[in-house]
């Protein structure tokens, strides 16, 4: 019992310190200090792998990758470069496809056909803004359709547990998923429809955005390692 308050204190004082970090780095965002952003950046994914250290009882290696290639994604974002943001692209498509693979790990999909179906809305709106959208190099754009069809797919894993099984684990991936489809929204608009303009709110939003995918995310994988533990005892 004793063990398991102190867990508990440590996992509410660590959730305390990533906030903290989360508030800083948007005020970072809003004046837009790169030097800065490169030192706390990293720290969001740093600070959310410390969380699931000390809080799983697991510790899958499969969450420690997902998000350091989060974190890596996130710092060759920082520059705005073509080069590295298509770099970025890259390791971004790596991370979706590991991260689709480890939720669909998490859940245990065995029901297909509610989750293509609610693939469907996803990719015709992304597939939409992507056909309208100029500027955009062959390879870059290469990367933006698989891109389109992983965000779909993780809206769809999210959308279709939900509401097949609206339980306490699928709530956190659902809330997952609809903050992974509203950042990947965000940053598409910014990227490649308002990159010239840069409208100060963007950046902040996203960055926000990124850390409450970050913190669901954690929350999820606990939850379903919880439950797991659970059927097995």
């Amino acid at each position: 019992m004793f063990t398991l308050k102190h867990e508990n204190r440590i996992g509410k004082s660590l959730s305390l310190l990533f906030f903290i970090i989360v508030i800083i780095e948007v005020v970072i965002e809003f004046f837009f200090d790169k030097g800065l952003l490169f030192f706390f950046k990293p720290l969001l994914s740093i600070g959310i792998m410390v969380l699931y250290w000390n809080m799983s009882k697991k510790r899958n290696w499969l969450f420690f990758i997902v998000l350091f290639l989060s974190l890596i994604t996130n710092v060759l974002f920082i520059p705005n470069t073509q080069y590295l943001l298509f770099l970025g692209l890259l390791v971004f498509l790596v991370h979706r496809i590991l991260l689709i693979y480890y939720v669909i790990q998490l859940i245990k999909l065995k029901d297909y056909i509610p989750f293509f179906i609610a693939i469907i809305p996803f990719v015709f709106i992304f597939f939409y803004l992507l056909l309208i959208s100029t500027g955009i190099d062959t390879k870059s754009y290469v990367l933006l359709v698989f891109q389109n069809i992983l965000i779909s797919v993780i809206g769809g894993l999210a959308l279709s547990e939900y509401l097949m099984d609206p339980n306490k684990k699928n709530a956190w991936l659902f809330i997952f998923g609809l903050l992974s489809l509203t950042q990947y929204f965000i940053v598409f608009i910014e990227k490649y429809y308002l990159s010239n303009l840069a409208p100060i709110v963007f950046r902040p939003l996203a960055m926000l955005l990124n850390a409450g995918v970050y913190y669901v995310f954690y929350r999820f994988v606990i939850d379903a390692e919880t439950n797991a533990m659970k059927n097995i005892s």
